[in-house]
């Protein structure tokens, strides 16, 4: 592709318009070229500053390349239908027109002048065709039409389904396109960032995190200079003065670095992947990432169509601005190729894929561990499905999930109240069996079932079944009818613990719990390294990916801080996805592990293996769990 933009290529516009392309001018472009060329991907994301032939190096080029060098159809992916005559009139064309290969231009129709109405496709001489399509409209104007190559402009606006679709996002949907070809499929896609959920971050985080190193005139260490390393700017008196001081700062000697270091200093640029370091001699070391996405970012250090000074410049009066945030938004995406930081800060940091992973190999699905002292379930009900999970508790409080599954509600066959109480009747006799610990079995110390829904049903489950089954109910600030949990005085309630609270309902008891705060706990477990005390793990199971769709409800929701004028920063959990229900069953099953005794290190010691299962019935004393006296 290299070969064919240097020899092919005229530059449309800009400061070396009517000249020919050359990776010379932008050395970037070569590492981009000669990663596609690899074979080792053939997912190809970029991204980095505007006005540094971004759109040219990895949307007109690409494109072309397929269309007239490799003469195969290309799918052309847009955030919107409209966007189609503009990209074809400001970037496309004007590149094919310069290029010898103008003769295969539509001689009328569709993409020949005056044929740009309404573009959907372009039929060319060669018979390779160009079709558009956007994200916009409804699912079937993705589908019915397939090619090898899928090349996508301004990514972020295609990461969200389609307003009452039911598929994926619109990129997924466009990348469907190519699924026919199965590993020959190829997909490019730039655009500059915008949050750091935007799907071109994510898409870059979750394939090489490539970057680029370059290697200093002076100390002659290959460094990474990042937006830190632009110096002089800050405490300059006016914008003139910010200019002439600005200059790159080596990272690793402390070197200012002209104009003429810069630019020697990136004709000497490396690409490195995630995990990656560079020697002395210009060779990145280190496993390449298992991944079939190269994820390309260049920064305003790499661009050498801006001189330092003017980047100085920028940044100098960006500080100053009157809406200093909108300002700094534009630093960041369209300078330094970072996602904007929003004013709502992801407090947690989790991910499905790191959750999968973390499985007790010495442990098959069911199986207690040898030193479990307790184990407690949760369980979520619904009109359909309910959702359970099962723990036993290692010392310390280190959460291992047994088991966890789905029991089915035959709210079909019956009336709701009557198909819930079934089901349950069913896990009843399950749980009863109890799961193996050695030549034993070990039944849960307690399990608690959440009474939101269809609460009669689930009032009348416990009351019928007795210990070790109680109802629980959930407070927080992401369900449908938010309540937030409220602190009952201690003459109102049977037992207090760690954000729960134990009060008196007519014919039984009923466990409040803090939802929100027992979520952070479980994500503070999720996020405890392998082997420390506190750390989540999973059974064993069959492959890693059967354990994707619990892992995904877990992450179903994130704790976010935000600002809201007159209130100033408040925390909240927000819903990422309706499929939440293991992440509510296992608080549950949390929540009853701090009932039964389980703690961490420096805490109230644990329930011995051998402590007395508690009854349904209040004691003498007041407590409302015979076994667990004075553990309120």
């Amino acid at each position: 592709m290299r070969e064919f933009a240097e020899s092919e290529i005229v530059v449309p516009d800009g400061p070396f318009e009517g000249r020919r392309f050359s990776c010379d001018r932008q050395p970037y472009s070569r590492l981009w070229f000669d990663a596609v060329a690899s074979s080792h991907w053939r997912r190809f994301v970029a991204t980095g500053p505007t006005q540094s032939g971004k759109s040219l190096t990895c949307f007109v080029i690409p494109t072309l390349y397929h269309l007239f060098e490799i003469g195969e159809t290309v799918i052309c992916g847009l955030p919107s239908a409209d966007m189609a005559t503009d990209k074809w009139n400001e970037d496309l064309l004007p590149a094919i027109a310069r290029s010898r290969y103008r003769d295969l231009l539509p001689r009328s129709g569709a993409g020949s002048k005056g044929g740009t109405s309404n573009l959907t496709r372009v039929v060319f001489g060669n018979g390779a065709t160009l079709r558009f399509m956007s994200g916009g409209g409804g699912d079937k104007s993705r589908a019915g039409f397939t090619g090898r190559v899928l090349v996508v402009t301004e990514t972020d606006g295609l990461d969200e389904s389609g307003g009452g679709s039911r598929e994926a996002d619109k990129l997924t949907q466009l990348e469907g396109r190519t699924r026919a070809y199965g590993d020959r499929a190829l997909l490019y896609a730039e655009c500059t960032v915008s949050l750091e959920n935007g799907r071109t971050w994510q898409e870059y985080n979750r394939g090489t995190q490539s970057r680029i190193a370059i290697r200093c005139p002076h100390c002659v260490k290959y460094v990474t200079p990042e937006r830190e390393h632009l110096a002089g700017w800050q405490d300059a008196e006016d914008i003139v003065v910010a200019g002439e001081k600005t200059a790159f700062v080596c990272p690793e000697c402390g070197q200012l670095w002209s104009e003429e270091d810069r630019r020697t200093a990136n004709a000497n640029c490396v690409l490195v992947h995630r995990n990656q370091i560079v020697g002395d001699d210009g060779v990145a070391r280190g496993e390449t990432p298992r991944t079939n996405t190269l994820g390309f970012r260049w920064t305003a250090t790499n661009n050498m169509l801006v001189k330092s000074a003017v980047i100085g410049q920028d940044e100098w009066r960006a500080s100053r601005a009157g809406n200093e945030e909108n300002a700094e938004r534009e630093m960041r995406q369209f300078v330094w190729a970072l996602p904007h930081k929003a004013a709502t800060v992801d407090l947690t940091t989790l991910d499905h894929n790191a959750i999968i992973r973390r499985v007790d190999k010495e442990l098959p699905k069911g199986n207690c561990p040898p030193d479990a002292a307790v184990i407690t379930v949760g369980v979520d009900v619904g009109k359909w499905l309910c959702h359970w999970t099962a723990i036993a508790w290692r010392p310390n409080a280190s959460p291992h999930v047994l088991e966890y599954g789905r029991l089915d509600v035959p709210s079909k066959d019956m009336a709701e109240e009557r198909a819930i109480l079934t089901a349950l009747r069913g896990f009843r006799e399950m749980v009863s069996m109890g799961w193996p610990l050695g030549t034993e079995k070990k039944t849960p110390s307690l399990v608690l079932v959440d009474s939101r829904y269809q609460k009669s049903a689930v009032f009348a489950f416990c009351d019928e079944s007795g210990t070790p089954f109680f109802s629980s109910q959930g407070y927080g600030t992401t369900q449908r009818h938010a309540d937030k949990f409220v602190r009952r005085s201690r003459d109102q309630c049977i037992g207090i613990g760690e954000e729960y609270q134990i009060v008196k309902r007519p014919g039984g008891k009923l466990v409040e719990v803090n939802s929100d705060h027992w979520k952070s706990w479980i994500h503070a477990r999720l996020q405890t390294p392998a082997g420390q005390p506190g750390a989540f793990t999973l059974f064993r199971g069959e492959s890693e990916a059967e354990h994707l769709s619990f892992a995904k409800h877990l992450t179903a929701e994130k704790k976010v801080e935000e600002f809201e004028a007159g209130r100033g920063t408040i925390t909240r959990w927000h819903m990422l996805s309706r499929n939440n229900h293991f992440l509510d069953s296992t608080s549950l099953a949390c929540v009853a592990g701090h009932v039964a005794g389980v703690r961490m290190i420096g805490q109230e010691a644990q329930i011995p293996p051998t402590a007395a299962q508690p009854t349904n019935e209040p004691s003498s004393s007041g407590d409302w769990l015979t076994g667990y006296k004075g553990r309120w």
